[in-house]
């Protein structure tokens, strides 16, 4: 009969749990990665002093996977300009990006900060009919303020939320993993070289299994940075959707600045050379 095991992982004589065989190889490959990455330079460049007298072999990437890890490397870069350049759009103020703000605090935005002078130099400097002009121009101001405003906190929540997502936690583990592949590197090559210069079958088994957990390692790392690249398609089309989406509710509140400034003319009785704008169709989180 078999032997029950304890809710402790004990069978009956108090013998200790097997150690599953996938957790050890999994230990065994962190330890690994762990080991190369804590290698200094020291050993980093004994390596390649064995490599270049011939000692050593050299492992260099695949053609193919490095040009990938390029081109991915690149898309990233160009993404994390890219969400600068559209914060820039909805925000000039640079000591709001600074404090890594894209909305303008509270009767700071610069439409605000007008029409909060113009009111006060309606009431205090001019009298009528210029006071109801600046009445009437201050009231545009504080109308283009509230949609600035509201396009600055959707920019970040939702139009280019993924973007944002990509550049952050994304682009750390990338950059992370990269690292670690490159480390790996040269810990594959003093491994190997470990191996062929063992001389007895224990100093063959105890190198083997840390040439081989290395190579475990260098597999894993790449089939991450790997599985970036193949989505690196779907995320192109997802990145330029968001881009699509928040270049037509920057053109919606460029119309709207348009509008209230128009009507702002217009309601004084001037004659403006351009007509009014008409939002044929809207979003349904923008009101006109």
């Amino acid at each position: 009969m078999e032997k029950k095991q304890s809710s402790t992982g004990e069978n009956q004589k108090g013998d200790p749990p097997k150690i599953d065989k996938e957790d050890e190889l999994r230990k065994q490959t962190r330890e690994a990665a762990e080991k190369a990455a804590k290698a200094g330079r020291v050993s980093r460049l004994m390596v390649q002093i064995k490599q270049r007298v011939g000692i050593a072999e050299c492992t260099k990437l695949e053609p193919g996977f490095e040009n990938n890890i390029d081109k991915l490397i690149f898309y990233h870069n160009a993404i994390f300009h890219l969400v600068d350049c559209i914060e820039l759009q909805i925000q000039v103020n640079p000591t709001a990006l600074e404090r890594r703000e894209v909305a303008a605090p509270l009767h700071e935005n610069p439409w605000e900060v007008l029409g909060g002078w113009l009111n006060y130099m309606a009431q205090a400097q001019f009298e009528a009919p210029q006071s109801r002009i600046l009445v009437k121009y201050s009231h545009a101001c504080g109308k283009i303020a509230r949609k600035e405003v509201h396009l600055q906190n959707r920019t970040r929540t939702v139009l280019i939320r993924k973007m944002r997502l990509y550049i952050g936690d994304v682009s750390e583990a990338l950059n992370k993993s990269y690292e670690q592949l490159k480390m790996l590197l040269p810990g594959i090559d003093d491994a190997r070289h470990h191996l062929k210069s063992a001389s007895t079958t224990k100093e063959v088994r105890a190198r083997g299994e840390a040439y081989l957990a290395m190579i475990r390692a260098f597999n894993e790392k790449g089939n991450e940075i790997q599985g970036w690249c193949d989505e690196l398609v779907i995320i192109v089309t997802v990145h330029m959707n968001e881009l699509l989406h928040f270049a037509k509710e920057l053109s919606i509140v460029h119309a709207q600045t348009f509008n209230a400034l128009y009507d702002a003319i217009h309601h004084l009785g001037y004659q403006v050379p351009h007509k009014r704008i008409v939002l044929v169709k809207k979003d349904k989180d923008q009101k006109e």
